[in-house]
């Protein structure tokens, strides 16, 4: 604070009228104004930062014993003690002993100088030492102030703590990376960590940016901690800039994405300026990726989640890749390098395995759109990733990752309303499921290898039963359904029934 100051700089203001004769430990304790104490009794009634100033006639009458009144001195948070002398110039040896005891410095005053005088030069001096410190106050903040005001960084406000200090100075970020280090050779070797160098947090309202650390072997004086303070200050105001800045070029970046997969980015003209200033390369074929959290979505860590999802993508999707956030979604243009879709799948499963590794609390699903080499046809791409995860779901549940070139006969499965697809199963093969259920059989299953392999002798030895065998299974399977071994429409009818039947959750599993 600037009013006060401690009593070793009064008493070098005082100069050599002033000499310190005892508790010379307590020269760093602060004092804020000077009390003039008369007589015994109000020698004992002094507050916290006072500087009290008495004669030592007045100490002579104190009858309470010396190390209980510097006890109660201390207690009560005095500065110090200043006696005028007497013309014996002695103070009693108890006296000096018990200030030695408690820290609590005692400054003597040569022999005839009145109290009043006494008492006008200190707080003189105390009214200098004030003027000092608020001076060196502003100067500390006229130093930082210019560097914020024109948009100076982390670098420039390192640099000038280390000129205020004069000791190397490290800011490093939440995570401990360093961020700079004035000079830039001082401190190899240095175990920034450790916990005994002064340090000071770097943080705006629930923001913490990170922290400054001074490795020195000194403490470090009130205004070297006031630089300190005033440079996390400087540094959390240039990041909280920054990160608004950032945020802002994020939401126009993301509504430039959203336009252009949504196909309201305007023409081909507008495109290539938008991506020129955001410095995407659009020129080369792309393809939309979208990471969607599977619901149902906890709001309360949707926002971490998505920033972990967006690092991932970002750490596993390639430089080239254009990441930006959805409501529940992870959106990249990923930039593959041929239109095989099993470049884009590899390019998925990287992701799928960061995430496994990252993720948590929640499960995702990833859907892949086929690489187009126009920007323009980017929302046919959009919209496959879409329909990529829809269908990626509907097949194989929660946590699906799917290409859409590579969906198959999902892609119209999908389409399919459950009942309409419980229908088709049923008039398919319902009656052969009815069958195995009521004699424990399988013969959907010996159906649907031999519409597999259309070979009964393959088939039959995938099963390891007689060749007779497996024909007779074919004779009971078309005395239930009917002819169908060699009807090619009504075969495919009962492979598609069977696909579904195998393979997916529905009426028809019951």
């Amino acid at each position: 604070m600037w009013r006060t100051c401690d009593v070793g700089e009064v008493v070098d203001l005082l100069g050599g009228g002033a000499q310190v004769v005892a508790g010379k430990a307590g020269l760093g304790r602060q004092v804020s104004r000077a009390k003039v104490a008369a007589n015994a009794d109000l020698v004992g009634r002094a507050g916290s930062n006072e500087l009290l100033v008495t004669t030592s006639e007045a100490l002579g009458s104190v009858d309470d014993g010396w190390d209980l009144l510097f006890g109660s001195l201390d207690v009560a948070g005095v500065a110090g003690l200043g006696v005028c002398l007497n013309t014996s110039g002695d103070l009693p040896a108890g006296l000096v002993s018990a200030a030695n005891g408690q820290g609590m410095p005692v400054v003597v005053f040569a022999g005839g100088d009145e109290l009043v005088d006494v008492t006008a030069g200190v707080l003189d001096a105390l009214l200098e030492a004030q003027e000092r410190r608020l001076d060196r106050i502003l100067e500390i903040h006229e130093r930082f102030t210019p560097i914020v005001l024109a948009g100076g960084g982390v670098p420039e406000i390192a640099t000038t703590l280390h000129l205020l200090l004069e000791f190397p100075v490290a800011v490093l970020d939440p995570e401990g990376r360093t961020m700079a280090i004035v000079p830039s050779d001082a401190l190899d070797g240095v175990d920034l960590a450790d916990a005994s160098w002064p340090r000071q947090s770097i943080s705006a309202g629930q923001f913490d940016y990170g922290e400054i650390v001074v490795p020195t072997g000194e403490g470090l004086k009130e205004d070297g901690r006031l630089a300190m303070q005033r440079a996390s200050q400087a540094i959390a105001v240039r990041m909280a800039h920054a990160s608004a800045a950032a945020a802002e070029r994020e939401r126009f970046e993301a509504t430039s994405l959203e336009e252009l997969i949504a196909g309201h980015a305007g023409d081909i003209a507008d495109v290539t300026e938008r991506a020129i200033s955001f410095g995407w390369d659009l020129a080369r074929p792309r393809a939309v990726l979208l990471a969607s959290i599977d619901p149902p979505v906890d709001r309360e860590v949707l926002p971490t989640v998505l920033g972990t999802i967006a690092a991932a993508a970002r750490a596993t999707l390639g430089a080239d890749a254009i990441v930006w956030t959805r409501s529940t979604t992870i959106a990249a243009l990923i930039a593959p390098e041929t239109a095989d879709p099993v470049e884009r799948r590899e390019m998925a499963e990287r992701l799928r395995t960061e995430l496994d590794n990252r993720v948590d609390q929640v499960t995702v699903s990833i859907g892949v759109g086929r690489r187009v080499d126009d920007p323009m046809a980017m929302p046919q791409s959009y919209q496959e990733a879409g329909r990529a995860v829809d269908v990626g779901r509907w097949a194989k549940g929660r946590h699906a990752t799917a290409v859409f070139d590579q969906l198959g006969l999902e892609r119209l499965l999908a389409s399919t309303p459950t009942e309409e697809l419980a229908e088709f199963v049923e008039h398919a093969i319902g009656p052969l499921a009815a069958y195995d259920r009521a004699h424990d059989s399988d013969l959907v299953e010996t159906l649907g290898l031999w519409l597999e392999t259309r070979n009964m002798a393959e088939a039959s030895r995938r099963v390891n039963i007689h060749y007779n065998t497996f024909k007779n299974r074919l004779d009971r399977i078309e005395s239930i359904l009917g002819p169908l071994l060699s009807d090619a429409a009504r075969s495919l009818e009962c492979e598609v029934a069977i696909y579904v039947f195998q393979r997916y959750d529905g009426p028809w599993s019951q």
